[in-house]
């Protein structure tokens, strides 16, 4: 099984992959994972020549590498192997998968118990068509797509971590404070409405989960024996069952970071995570505008429920992280500026925030992916064209979106990046050019934007007793006073 990643990502363990070969194991099958970084993919078919396996899975989800799982498909192709793609891609758009002749299968959903079945029936074309959640191309090269499985149980597929060296994920987290850190996922899907989400079409609203007796016996060994210091959860919602959850997170005593919803938070809520050791949680925040909350996203919250989790995880030492979602059908100029505002007032209210944005990602089959399309988008017509899909890009192109968004598109983030640093290291120099940027949406002359993006590690904002920091303040007035003269603010 292969996974792809980019040059830039922390070795985060590859973890539907894993899900995928501990099934296949425990079927008596012989599996191995291929996790490589955008630049190691040459490596990959000598190692699977060396492996020499039945069966070539690829885990793809939408967007970027797109363009380089087809190309490695072609070229595997060509040397006579099967090739089955599965994750989120396939799922959303299996036709358009199987008609690239270089693909023989898609798994639909998740896989575990449909690999299986395809493995032990591998070579008897008759047979694919009973196979739940398979598409697979008939002799005549007719394109078949089974209905899909219902979900299984996941405590039948707890993760065998000797499949791969634990010691290639441990990843540093939470500013290296924890240097030891493991990725999991304890649930899968999420059952709110989010009309950008994948999850309405791959998992059909549904929530499953590991029970928490299960999985702290799972992971307890892999933290005694590897020195896991943190644990980070990957799940869509961690919390949907506040009890199953908070019983984890004593169970294996150790700080952690996961993902919520606004509106779980209350008083209690937050002295829970405060006595579980939790160190960050992640919301989707999405925009700070209530309409497109409403009427776009079906979100379900609005920005007082934003306002009243910030607030409350004041002065709690957790640190709120909250995602936000730019470019979406529908959204005005005004409306972007909006969200910018309202980043800004979260952070007046609590300055332990942190920020991931990105632009809108048109997922086959959500609700908004039919917006867009309504609004210019034209979808791809070949596979491999998904790739220029990449919502972290600096030069995304969005047809869906009726304003200039250019530059807001190239410098959002790293405003927004700088904005979380300048309140949580209390630089005022920097929070007052870059509210003048965002109140006026000017992103020309972006000089200031370059060096703090080059020179943002906190250390270089220690004090003054920091000769570096001295230099660089000066800088700043010099560049202040440069810009007032010239009225480029």
């Amino acid at each position: 099984m292969i996974a792809l990643r980019s040059n830039d990502t922390k070795g985060i363990s590859p973890l539907g992959p894993l899900y995928l070969a501990t099934a296949l194991k425990k079927s008596g099958f012989v599996p191995k994972i291929i996790y490589k970084k955008e630049s190691e993919i040459d490596q990959i078919e000598s190692e699977i020549a060396d492996f020499k396996p039945d069966l070539v899975g690829m885990s793809v989800f939408t967007g970027y590498l797109n363009k380089q799982y087809v190309e490695l498909s072609r070229q595997l192709k060509d040397k006579g192997y099967l090739i089955v793609w599965g994750n989120a891609h396939p799922s959303l758009l299996p036709k358009q998968v199987l008609a690239e002749p270089a693909i023989d299968f898609a798994v639909i959903g998740e896989g575990e118990e449909t690999l299986v079945e395809l493995m032990k029936n591998l070579g008897d074309n008759q047979n694919y068509k009973h196979i739940a959640s398979l598409g697979f191309k008939d002799e005549n090269g007719k394109i078949i797509i089974n209905p899909r499985r219902n979900f299984g149980d996941m405590d039948d597929y707890l993760i065998d971590w000797s499949l791969i060296n634990i010691e290639d994920y441990i990843i540093p987290y939470f500013s290296n404070k924890y240097s030891r850190t493991l990725a999991v996922v304890s649930s899968r899907g999420c059952p709110f409405n989010c009309q950008f989400c994948y999850n309405l079409v791959f998992n059909n609203r549904r929530w499953r989960a590991h029970s928490a007796e299960k999985l702290i016996a799972n992971l307890k060994p892999i933290i005694e024996k590897h020195q896991i210091q943190a644990i980070r959860f990957l799940d869509d919602n961690f919390f949907v069952d506040k009890a199953r959850a908070f019983a984890i997170a004593r169970g294996l005593g150790l700080p952690y970071f996961a993902d919520s919803r606004v509106e779980f938070v209350d008083e209690k809520f937050v002295a829970d995570l405060k006595a579980t050791k939790c160190r960050e949680i992640m919301f989707g925040f999405e925009s700070g505008s209530d309409r497109i909350l409403k009427e776009v996203v079906q979100k379900g919250t609005t920005t007082r429920d934003i306002i009243r989790a910030v607030t409350l995880l004041k002065g709690s030492g957790i640190m709120a992280s909250g995602s936000i979602v730019f470019g979406l059908p529908g959204e005005t100029k005004d409306e972007y500026k909006e969200t910018m505002d309202f980043i800004i007032k979260l952070l007046e209210i609590n300055q332990n925030l942190a920020f991931t944005c990105g632009w809108f990602l048109p997922y086959p089959g959500t609700g908004l992916y039919e917006t867009a399309k309504i609004k210019g988008f034209a979808p791809p017509q070949k596979l491999e064209d998904w790739d220029g899909f990449d919502r972290w890009r600096n030069d995304y192109k969005m047809a869906w979106v009726d304003w200039d968004y250019e530059q807001a598109v190239k410098y959002s983030r790293q405003v927004v990046h700088l904005l979380a640093l300048a309140h949580k290291r209390n630089i005022p120099i920097l929070k007052m050019i870059l509210k003048k940027r965002v109140a006026r949406l000017n992103f020309s002359w972006p000089l200031d934007i370059y060096l703090f993006s080059k020179l943002r590690n906190i250390y270089f904002f220690g004090g003054q007793r920091n000769f570096l920091a001295r230099f660089i303040q000066r800088i700043l007035i010099y560049i202040v006073k440069l810009k007032q003269n010239n009225n480029i603010l």
